[in-house]
């Protein structure tokens, strides 16, 4: 059909999937495949509502813009799309222009599309940036991204997360050698870092940080700012931790030969014991003890009436 047939420029026509091939020079290389999934699922359900461009050459119809929506109707199990002839010789504009306007392009796609225009055309940097309908300045900077190393720019070119202010500043660089140092950096900078393994603690670590803390909240109290029912309670707490904390010494000291041999005690532990129980011994050699002084809550006074003078 499509080597046989005359189209009218501007036309619109019902033309077969099969008789449409992607334009070579094509900006976009790179296809979100869950967008093309999304797009695909509207078609299946609504058919392809806005038509395509395409135009020919030696009999063959090249899509010139709208190649998304061929294949989303190809997947969807369409045999014909809705397509609008176009004889212009700025095809290429045209499919340029089209995407950009999408954002469907990558930031590479992009200026290598628009190094291919400039080529072609031969236009001058303020045609280009006429034509494109964008400032000399900003196309300037776009076009640089086509000095960034092959290796980049094939890395890049299907991957649209890349910011292209990004890549502007990376192509900003003098020598290759500073593109590529700057590339691996900006890797590096977005890949989440390896979360560091801690062992969990032990018993005895476990005992040293709850004594060291159960030490400071001790220090921190004053005796005589405590009542009678508060003094009673701690008192108790701390004669029961001095049992245990004595025992515990001893058995630190002391411990027995085949013991001593299997399980030698740290020093960190019996440092610790030892600390804590530093402000026991200066309570228990304190002379008033702890029960000694009692604060007690101040009686409510009552005011006497007094009597009025005849």
């Amino acid at each position: 059909m499509a080597a046989t047939q005359t189209f009218v420029p501007n036309q619109l026509y019902d033309i077969p999937l099969a008789d449409l091939q992607a334009d070579p020079n094509q900006p976009r290389k790179y296809l979100d495949p869950i967008a093309l999934d999304e797009l695909t699922a509207s078609v299946a359900q609504q058919k392809v509502i806005a038509p395509i461009v395409f135009r020919t050459e030696n009999g063959i119809c090249y899509i010139v813009a709208g190649e998304r929506r061929c294949i989303a109707a190809r997947k969807a199990g369409l045999s014909t799309i809705p397509a609008i002839f176009s004889d212009k010789p700025d095809y290429q504009e045209i499919s340029l222009t089209e995407n950009t306007i999408r954002a469907d392009l990558t930031a590479v796609e992009e200026a290598e599309a628009l190094d291919r225009l400039q080529k072609s055309k031969g236009y001058k940097l303020e045609e280009l940036a006429k034509v494109m309908g964008k400032s000399a300045s900003l196309v300037s900077m776009t076009l640089s991204l086509n000095r960034l190393p092959q290796s980049i720019r094939d890395e890049c070119r299907k991957d649209p997360s890349i910011a292209k202010r990004t890549l502007i500043s990376i192509a900003a660089r003098k020598q290759e050698r500073g593109m590529l140092a700057a590339y691996e950096a900006y890797k590096a900078s977005i890949s989440p870092q390896p979360k560091e393994k801690r062992e969990p603690p032990t018993k005895t670590q476990s005992a040293v940080t709850a004594l060291e803390a159960a030490q400071k909240k001790v220090e921190a109290l004053e005796a005589g700012e405590l009542y009678v029912e508060e003094k009673e309670a701690l008192s108790a707490a701390l004669t029961g931790m001095k049992g245990a904390i004595e025992t515990l010494l001893a058995a630190i000291e002391e411990p027995a030969e085949e013991e001593a041999e299997e399980k030698p005690v740290g020093p960190v532990l019996r440092a610790a014991v030892q600390k804590a129980k530093a402000p026991l011994k200066a309570a228990s050699k304190a002379k008033t003890p702890l029960r000694a002084t009692v604060k007690t809550k101040p009686a409510a006074t009552k005011k006497l009436p007094t009597k009025k003078k005849k």
